[in-house]
């Protein structure tokens, strides 16, 4: 389903969730897309074949399904995202699924993939990419300009897109879900997620939405500024956690200290990567120091 923004710019809504995404679709005179995680019967409606341009707003495999459909598309993507597309080595590496077996042991990792929602050939999906771009690059689509503004956290190469003439921002997966922020692999980073929302906050947009809402938010700054503090929020029920006792990763894992619920082993697991983040964060603010056997205690 598309969803108007302007004249010119529409929400591409995705009828599946979770291991899918929306995405942005700009009917101009460079027809383009920012991302192709829909479902295939939603990007129907807007030919892939004959779109010109596929701006990726970062790796993971929620955005880049559906690659393929895109044939007669210039390809692009953040050059710190690039790796990962390029082969399975990498893709395991950089989101963090090499760490599997040592945080997941009681878990099969086909199995959990496909309780997640994934079909046996999304794990034998390639990608296409042409062209890579940096902070700062606009693309002349026509009538459109869009402007890719780096903003990591999420992923190394993770970006935002910024219509200036609309004041939109499309912010990827700085997602503004109940479930986010979400920074679960190796490059990942809540403290470049922090600078991020805050590198958006100061841009003021008018309009924001994201990947994985299908909403037009206008309150933008008080939606942010909640989205970032719950970083925060995060840091203190781990710390509040480890002045009762010391705990270990496992120990802490399925606590309810990141998420709330766990729908599948794969939001276990990610919760696993976000804490270690976070406790390096609190070893570096003096908060946490790591003892004997791996645990970790609060100062």
């Amino acid at each position: 389903m598309l969803e108007k923004l302007s004249d010119r710019v529409s929400l591409l809504i995705s009828e599946t969730g979770f291991t899918y995404c929306n995405c942005l679709f700009i009917e101009d005179e460079v027809r383009t897309i920012i991302d192709t995680g829909a479902n295939r019967r939603s990007l129907a409606e807007i030919h892939p074949e004959k779109v010109d341009m596929v701006l990726y707003s970062h790796h993971h495999y929620d955005h880049t399904r559906n690659n393929v459909l895109f044939s007669g598309a210039r390809v692009f993507i953040h050059h710190l995202d690039q790796p990962p597309l390029e082969n399975m080595e990498n893709f395991l590496h950089y989101n963090s699924l090499d760490a599997w077996t040592s945080l997941m042991p009681e878990y099969e990792f086909m199995e959990s993939g496909l309780a997640m929602g994934l079909k046996e050939e999304d794990f034998g999906e390639t990608w296409r990419i042409d062209e890579t771009f940096d902070d700062g690059v606009v693309f002349d689509l026509g009538h459109t300009r869009v402007e890719a503004l780096h903003t990591p956290g999420h992923s190394a190469g993770h970006c935002s897109f910024w219509f200036p003439e609309e004041e939109l921002l499309f912010a990827g997966d700085i997602c503004l879900t109940k479930a986010g922020p979400w920074y679960g692999e190796v490059y990942a980073s809540p403290d470049d997620m922090l600078a991020s929302i805050d590198r958006i906050i100061t841009l003021k947009p008018s309009r924001i939405t994201s990947c994985h809402v299908s909403h037009i938010y206008s309150d933008v700054v008080p939606r942010l500024t909640e989205f970032k503090n719950r970083i925060f929020r995060r840091d203190e029920r781990i710390f509040e956690f480890l002045k009762n006792k010391p705990a270990d990763l496992q120990e802490m894992g399925g606590k309810q200290l990141i998420y709330k619920e766990y729908a599948s082993p794969f939001v276990l697991f990610w919760e696993k990567l976000m804490l270690g983040k976070h406790l390096e964060r609190l070893q570096r603010e003096k908060r946490v120091e790591e003892i004997e056997g791996g645990k970790y205690r609060a100062l």
